[in-house]
């Protein structure tokens, strides 16, 4: 544990220190589950596997590039599985939970889960929703407005009650 947290605080450092990483962020804190065996792809083509679960709350990772391992390690439960190429932090994950399933499988969620621009594989795909003008469409009908309760259905309901009370008084004395 103590040598994730070194690493983890090594990471910070250097990317505090790179005035450039808010802009490379790819992956700013998100989340994903992991089954057993499943593996997670992630832009500039990184995939992230799930190896296995052991009984101690922690499990098997393995991270590729272009179909290649370039991490595997053991990480336990809370703690994080950071890859850095060349000083520079490209994916940090912290196993956040494991869901006890079947015999073979578990559920693995990470969070938070960034991941940096890796400036040695091509850029990511930005895609730009831009809004589009749909045509005028005859759906143009307010709700029904709000029906109050008009003011004699509350003096009814209230005479009602009265005259409920003063029989039940009259009966009880």
């Amino acid at each position: 544990m103590g040598k994730n947290v070194s690493t983890l605080a090594v990471s910070l450092i250097i990317l505090a220190l790179s005035g450039s990483a808010a802009s490379d962020i790819i992956l700013n804190g998100t989340d994903f589950y992991l089954s057993t065996g499943d593996s997670y792809g992630l832009p500039q083509g990184y995939v992230v596997k799930l190896k296995s679960v052991s009984n101690e709350d922690s499990i098997w990772l393995e991270l590729e590039s272009n179909d290649t391992i370039v991490k595997s390690e053991i990480v336990h439960l809370k703690d994080y599985f950071t890859y850095n190429k060349t000083n520079r932090t490209i994916l940090s994950l912290r196993v956040d939970n494991i869901y006890s399933g079947s015999k073979d499988t578990n559920l693995v969620s990470f969070f938070p889960v960034y991941q940096y621009t890796d400036p040695d594989m091509p850029a990511p795909k930005i895609i730009v929703i831009t809004p589009v003008k749909t045509p005028d469409q005859d759906n143009h009908s307010a709700p029904p407005p709000e029906q109050p309760i008009p003011e004699f259905m509350i003096w009814i309901t209230a005479i009602i009650f009265v005259i409920t009370l003063l029989y039940i008084g009259r009966k009880l004395w």
